[in-house]
């Protein structure tokens, strides 16, 4: 095939690089550009940045520390979000624990009780608290310096409430929720308490708390023979009456109490009242009666 030559027109033969005429470079000599191939060849992946599936992933934030032991005696610090927990009302407790020493302290000689006598007492006119179940048992305390009312009969206070203290009577023990009276003789003792609980508790629920914990720590403890629960209202607190009897014993020296309980609670469950009585079975309905003035009108909650 000839090829023109672009500047002088003359008709080179099929395979001339330069014209035969003028000596210009022809056209069809110039090296034809290379076909490109049928399938593209994937491209080099080091003239490419590399795709993002394979970039290094950016740097998290690091790790915070493991929690900090928190021990169960002690408040967690404030600010994390906190399990509501029962508040034991332990000075009841304590009071309580006043009470039955000094019972013992009263008793010369060993006690010997196969059984409980029969109190006729009826459930309505008695007294109690609401604690939870302690992990230990209580170390005993030492019997307490008695406070006699001076000139007759007198009141004792403290923040949760106003009691009356009856001619002859001491005060055992007192503190913010608790206030423990003692009779004349010795041979029995009430306490009063009231305060905060949280989370809220019915008057029922404090009951069941405080059955609980005297059958665990008296193992023989049981509702006092011809006895029953019933609801009612002490001072203007409305809850529940009921007796346990149950058996102390402090090395070779055992005696039956008989202790006549009330417990109850504000309509939110918020505040716990109890009022609690103590002294030996076999003296229980006397010292009911001689209690009378302080069951009877001689309470004064605050809270």
């Amino acid at each position: 095939m000839a090829i023109a030559c672009a500047r002088c027109g003359t008709q080179n033969p099929d395979g001339n690089k330069f014209c035969q005429a003028c000596g210009s470079p022809l056209a069809a000599a110039a090296a034809p550009a290379p076909a490109a191939p049928v399938g593209a060849a994937p491209a080099s992946p080091f003239t490419h940045p590399p795709p993002a599936a394979y970039a290094a992933p950016p740097p998290g934030a690091p790790p915070g520390p493991p929690p900090a032991f928190q021990s169960p005696y002690y408040s967690p610090a404030a600010g994390g979000a906190q399990p509501p927990v029962h508040r034991t009302p332990w000075m009841i407790i304590i009071a309580v624990v006043v009470g039955l020493v000094v019972i013992m302290a009263g008793c010369g000689t060993v006690l010997a009780f196969s059984g409980f006598g029969k109190n006729t007492q009826p459930a309505g006119s008695f007294k109690s608290l609401s604690s939870p179940t302690p992990g230990t048992t209580p170390t005993p305390l030492p019997s307490p310096s008695s406070t006699p009312a001076t000139g007759g009969t007198g009141t004792e206070s403290n923040a949760s409430e106003t009691v009356l203290v009856p001619k002859g009577w001491t005060v055992l023990s007192k503190d913010d929720e608790t206030i423990t009276l003692e009779n004349p003789n010795g041979d029995g003792s009430i306490t009063i308490g009231s305060g905060a609980q949280s989370p809220p508790q019915s008057a029922q629920q404090n009951k069941d708390q405080l059955d609980a914990y005297f059958r665990q720590k008296f193992p023989d403890t049981k509702d006092c023979p011809g006895t029953k629960s019933s609801t009612g209202d002490m001072d203007g607190a409305k809850g529940i009456y009921w007796q346990l009897c149950f058996t102390v014993t402090s090395g070779s020296q055992s005696v039956a109490i008989g202790a006549p309980i009330f417990v109850g609670a504000n309509a939110s469950g918020s505040v716990y009242y109890a009022v609690f009585l103590e002294s030996e079975v076999s003296n229980m309905n006397n010292f009911i009666k001689e209690a009378a003035p302080v069951l009877d009108g001689g309470i004064k909650w605050k809270v």
